[in-house]
């Protein structure tokens, strides 16, 4: 029993519901990858998505620890329990847990760099990642609690992410790289409205412990608000600028729902069931968006 605990709260910990934020952009990436050359490196996706995946479970760990250190975990009443908070996992051990997993990404940054060729860009990247993915919640200054949490979250998850791994594929091809901005927004903005959930949940926890997030900053109305202008951009504007997501215009209907929704939200369940549901639109999302990007690369 005891160890079953154990393993729930790493799991918790790891946020498996919104790991999609890592694998959506990664093959959002390749798929605009093939609509420019013929063939790409199964291999180099792999690494992308490996990369990719240990970056967000590391600062997932990161968050874990540095929240309850910084007293943000003490009063949460419709978020789910915190491994370090509930007494589960010691704070040390979530401390090298997630010193350790962005450590073990980094190193695979490195061969990642060497394997595809591309050199000194990918090292800043890498470097880049492990110090905002520690610095969303720990150090003088974090970014979640000076309010630019959703700053991160599109351009990490969606421009840096989805860019990196498009530019990976086409670079070590020979050819030149052309970067899609409206394909990165639309999915940095997508994932991001699963922080928008969150943040709303956590709003009145959050503004007495002093993490200012836009939504404890501006109240939870800014928060719906904020939703629904994820929804619009990424579903209805980007595909006005980007052909290949014009199917993901059907899905702008659910996100304006989901948006709305939130503003009736009082429950846990009502939480975690709109979690569940922006979490679904990302992968929705990622699978109309890989599907149009790939029926162009045929006409």
């Amino acid at each position: 029993m005891f160890v079953g605990v154990k393993v729930a709260a790493w799991l918790a910990a790891s946020r498996p519901r919104t790991l999609v934020a890592s694998f959506s952009p990664v093959c959002i990436g390749a798929s605009l990858a093939l609509r420019d050359v013929d063939e790409i490196s199964l291999t180099l996706v792999s690494l992308c998505l490996g990369f990719a995946m240990l970056m967000q479970v590391g600062a997932n760990f990161a968050n874990d620890y540095y929240d309850f250190i910084k007293g943000a975990d003490d009063e949460r009443r419709l978020g789910p329990a915190r491994s370090v908070a509930s007494g589960v996992v010691p704070p040390s051990v979530m401390r090298m847990a997630a010193f350790g997993t962005l450590g073990f990404g980094f190193a695979l940054g490195l061969f990642l760099m060497e394997f595809s060729g591309v050199g000194w860009p990918l090292l800043l990247v890498g470097v880049a990642s492990v110090f905002c993915a520690l610095a969303y919640t720990a150090g003088p200054w974090p970014l979640a609690y000076l309010g630019l949490g959703d700053v991160f979250v599109v351009l990490f998850f969606g421009l840096v992410a989805t860019g990196v791994t498009h530019f990976l594929l086409v670079q070590q091809t020979g050819l030149d790289w052309i970067p899609k901005w409206w394909v990165g927004l639309s999915v940095g903005l997508i994932i991001n409205n699963l922080l928008v959930v969150n943040n709303h949940r956590d709003a009145d926890e959050d503004a007495t412990c002093g993490k200012r997030t836009l939504v404890a900053r501006f109240g939870r109305k800014f928060g719906v608000v904020l939703y629904l202008f994820g929804s619009f951009v990424a579903l209805g504007l980007c595909p006005w600028y980007e052909r290949g997501l014009l199917w993901t215009v059907w899905l702008l209907p659910v996100g304006l729902f989901l948006g709305l929704s939130l503003n009736k939200a009082k429950s846990q369940k009502d939480y975690a069931v709109l979690l569940g549901g922006s979490a679904a639109l990302v992968v929705v999302h990622g699978i109309l968006s890989v599907c149009g990007l790939l029926i162009q690369q045929t006409q």
